[in-house]
């Protein structure tokens, strides 16, 4: 994995430092591109709490990239830009910034680098976790199996078989924590939330530190003129495992939510995990949204679906230098 992680940095260098990084760029003529990010850590906020490799950039990776993109690219609101996509006007050297969740590291490690260069962003918010102690499942159920013994036997049999040796072995445990949550995600939710309930009983500690921002970090965003708010549903459920019924009172309940608390109109949706179907489509025109971001990984044109817009996700080990963000924007392989 280093190696290849090198081998990728090497080529990245070659193909998209200076000087071939600016005209590269200049080439995607009639295409635009809209950044996901989820975490930004300063170094060692990771180790607080277990963090996904595949959720975070280090705040100084963020500066990288919003003073390269400041500096080569028009950045705008996600409206903003998709209204243009819709007007049929030109997004030539256009391109938007997103969040999703809602973390509280985007107030503090974030936020403070968009002031600094003002450029705005959207945050997608799941806002039954904003304002109070709740954490996402992934972050609960790696806390418990770090602090409790004998944690493995409270995980489904399939998974323990799966990764028997590593679990043996203790060796790379973040990269196992990493891979079980992966498994763990293709459960449904009644057999998530049994293993949790599990763990809870069992852990000698009880509640993780505040994660997520609370309205009143949010109302600041939104007085700067520089962030907007999209809806992520209220309990950050993966829709296409739950019934329509409950993905609509989801789905509702979270543009409520941000509509009574900041006093703004929420026009855009992002999937949680990016999961999505042909019906949960339909719900979201059919309640008023105007579009819909996923996890889709591709460069935008006119042509694009508005409730299934691609974004390219951004984290630390794909994108810490300048050659490796314009190779994750512009190349399937990065």
């Amino acid at each position: 994995m280093l190696l290849k992680s090198k081998l990728k940095r090497i080529i990245a260098s070659a193909l998209f430092g200076d000087p071939h990084q600016f005209l590269t760029l200049r080439k995607m003529r009639d295409k635009t591109f809209i950044l996901m990010y989820h975490r930004v850590l300063y170094y060692g906020d990771k180790e607080q709490v277990f963090v996904q490799p595949g959720i975070y950039v280090s705040q100084n990776t963020f500066r990288k990239h919003i003073e390269f993109l400041k500096t080569n690219f028009k950045i705008l609101f996600l409206d903003e830009l998709l209204q243009r996509i819709e007007n049929g006007k030109n997004i030539d050297g256009c391109c938007s910034i997103t969040f999703d969740d809602g973390w509280n590291d985007n107030f503090t490690n974030a936020y403070p680098v968009i002031k600094e260069y003002q450029v705005p962003a959207t945050i997608f918010l799941a806002t039954n976790y904003i304002g109070n102690n709740k954490v996402f499942w992934p972050e609960e159920l790696c806390f418990y199996l770090k602090l409790t013994q004998n944690k493995w036997e409270y995980l489904p049999k399939s998974i323990k078989k799966q990764y028997e040796r590593e679990i043996i072995s203790k060796i790379n445990e973040d990269k196992l924590l990493d891979n079980i949550i992966e498994n763990v995600k293709k459960l449904n939710p009644d057999e998530r939330e049994n293993i949790l309930e599990k763990l809870r009983i069992v852990s000698p500690i009880k509640s993780l530190p505040k994660l997520l921002i609370d309205w009143n970090e949010a109302r600041i965003m939104v007085d700067s003129g520089l962030i907007n708010f999209g809806a992520h549903t209220a309990n950050h459920v993966i829709l296409d495992q739950v019934s329509l019924q409950q993905a609509e009172q989801e789905i509702v309940q979270s543009r409520q939510h941000i509509e009574d608390q900041l006093g703004i109109q929420v026009n855009y949706f992002a999937y949680p995990n990016g999961n999505f179907n042909k019906d949960i489509k339909k719900l979201l025109k059919r309640i008023g949204f105007k579009g819909a971001v996923t996890t889709q990984k591709k460069l935008i044109d006119e042509k694009v679906s508005l409730f299934e817009i691609p974004r390219i996700g951004m984290h630390d080990d794909v994108s810490n230098s300048i050659p490796l963000f314009i190779a994750r924007i512009l190349t399937k392989r990065f």
